[in-house]
């Protein structure tokens, strides 16, 4: 059976917008800003080939000069943001929005030297092929997040995809005579159309098993993380403090624990609304955060209440600490709520003798109650 280059290339624009709908009908236009990224590349991809092949129509005429060119800037801007949905889901900043003006200067270009087969031929297929190529080092790219599930997909579906885009640039630049037109029944328009059929929904599974891995991340995150201050839900918090505790208890690295408590915080949401309240727990998450080091662990533990676990720390620092923290709350608070925020403490240190977890809870929360027995906005060390 004969293959008919023009129906190939047809198909192919057919299936791309076939994907590209059923992407955004799966993901949606609530996904994350990666998946939104690439739904809007595969819609970039799809609306560059209806122009591409809509433009043979209108051969030697104005409207091919148009509808090229505006294929081009489709192809291109697809490739930028199939780009852009990597480098995130692979954790790296995403482009600058200078990137995105760039991808206009090669249609340009190529409007520009429209008359000239040569050389638009040339410049189209040799940058798109390099976008491509880009795409593949970003996903191959080692030391970042994301799986070989999905990026090895994307890598084998663009490194396709850019080869043949290459071949098709050479042909069309230096031997013009076997590459006439992009319909031209060459091997190169064969191979490509069957390829990128294949690449195109190789690209669409990929695309779908990154999404998934970010909402499997983004679901584990939920599970240990306390909604309103994104610190550790008090399960994570305890899960992680067992940890460690028994390296403090196998090293003898002293390790301090802190329990916290607001002050007066009923008030705060009697007089002042419990959306204030709530600013005010998230004010407090935030400056707890500033304040830890890395190797420290602090969580919500419930209600208004905090725990940290201060690594490596004698009793000396842990007041040093205390000190830092209370200052930076009152002057954000301040200048952030219009009030101060205030707050009691139980300080107790790991002993040898202690067999859990429990026993520095008991500790620390038994010198809290004295620190709001004698007065609140008080840190009191456990004996």
């Amino acid at each position: 059976m004969a293959l008919d280059t023009h129906s190939l290339l047809v198909a192919y624009t057919v299936n791309v917008a076939g994907v590209a709908l059923g992407l955004s009908l799966v993901l949606g236009l609530r996904a994350s800003r990666a998946a939104l990224a690439a739904q809007a590349g595969v819609l970039a991809h799809a609306l560059g080939w209806l122009c591409l092949v809509a433009s043979d129509t209108f051969a030697g005429r104005w409207p091919d000069l148009l509808l090229s060119t505006l294929a081009m800037a489709a192809m291109s801007s697809s490739l930028l943001l199939l780009l852009q949905a990597v480098r995130i889901w692979r954790g790296q900043a995403p482009l600058a929005p200078g990137w995105h003006a760039a991808a206009l200067l090669m249609p340009l270009l190529y409007a520009l030297g429209f008359a000239h087969y040569p050389w638009r031929v040339g410049l189209a297929n040799g940058v798109l092929a390099a976008q491509m190529a880009w795409v593949v080092v970003e996903a191959a790219r080692p030391g970042a997040t994301g799986s070989w599930r999905w990026r090895g997909l994307i890598c084998a579906s663009m490194g396709t995809m850019a080869l043949v885009t290459l071949w098709r640039g050479v042909l069309g630049a230096f031997f013009t005579e076997a590459y006439p037109t992009f319909q031209t029944p060459h091997p190169v328009n064969l191979v490509g159309a069957l390829g990128n059929n294949v690449a195109t929904l190789l690209t669409a599974i990929g695309v779908l098993a990154a999404f998934r891995e970010e909402a499997e991340a983004q679901l584990k995150t939920l599970a240990i993380t306390d909604g309103l201050t994104r610190l550790l839900n008090r399960r994570a918090w305890t899960e992680r403090a067992e940890v460690l505790l028994a390296d403090a208890r196998r090293y003898g690295h002293p390790l301090i624990m802190l329990m916290i408590d607001l002050d007066h915080f009923k008030q705060v949401n009697d007089q002042r609304g419990h959306a204030t309240g709530d600013q005010a727990l998230q004010l407090t998450a935030a400056v707890l955060g500033e304040t830890v080091r890395s190797g420290d662990l602090v969580g919500r533990y419930g209600g208004e209440e905090f725990c940290v676990l201060l690594s490596h720390t004698q009793e000396g620092a842990a007041l040093a600490f205390d000190q830092r923290l209370r200052r930076r709350l009152r002057q954000r608070s301040e200048q952030e709520l219009g009030f101060l925020l205030a707050y009691s403490a139980g300080l107790t240190a790991h002993r040898a003798q202690d067999r859990s977890l429990e026993d520095l809870l008991r500790r620390a929360d038994a010198a809290l109650y004295e620190a709001k027995r004698a007065g609140r906005n008080q840190l009191v060390m456990s004996p």
